[in-house]
């Protein structure tokens, strides 16, 4: 995704797309602020640092930062959520394989909340994966039960096979994997 495929939020006053570099600092905020506020993490900690450092995840290769960025009224130009997606076999690739993408790290500035910009993160994500001719696939910190509802409600298929723990960050507890189902869209 480059700034020519950035894909506009229904409501036409949010427009996803690769982050630029002078927005990554925001990125890295939100993502951190999301998971810290939404009580997935708690205080400082490698994985509270890991996605503060959203410059180090878009200068890797086979890695986007993608933002959602307010387009009208005094907030235009605001960074208001982000994703990271990652290709197999990339730095930020923990369970994609080869014919996948991982969908990596959503968050949406608590300011924002109620827009629907998580989900709309979400779709182009999956659109984005669907256009390289991979699945997209992700984890899931256990008891985050709002974003489990949204992946259900996405149609995202649970893949209990491939759920996993990280031993260098245990308070994340076992990572639930989904993968996007090949008909899952905002129609079906």
């Amino acid at each position: 995704m480059n700034e020519q495929n950035a894909a506009a939020h229904p409501d036409g006053k949010f427009l996803v797309r690769v982050a630029r570099a002078e927005e990554l600092e925001a990125a890295g905020r939100i993502a951190r602020d999301a998971y810290l506020l939404d009580g997935m993490i708690e205080g400082d900690n490698a994985y509270a640092d890991m996605l503060a450092d959203a410059a180090t995840r878009a200068a890797a290769p086979g890695v986007d930062v993608l933002v959602a960025v307010a387009t009208t009224g005094p907030q235009a130009g605001t960074v208001a959520g982000t994703i990271t997606v990652a290709e197999a076999g990339s730095a930020l690739a923990d369970i994609c394989l080869p014919g996948e993408l991982e969908l990596r790290m959503l968050g949406v500035d608590h300011a924002f909340r109620g827009r629907g910009l998580g989900e709309f993160l979400m779709w182009e994500s999956v659109y984005q994966a669907r256009k390289r001719g991979l699945t997209a696939v992700l984890s899931l910190v256990t008891g985050n039960d709002k974003a489990a509802r949204l992946y259900q409600r996405m149609n995202f298929e649970r893949v209990p096979s491939r759920d996993w723990d990280i031993p260098e960050i245990p308070e994340l507890g076992t990572m639930l994997v989904y993968s996007a189902l090949p008909t899952a869209s905002p129609s079906a």
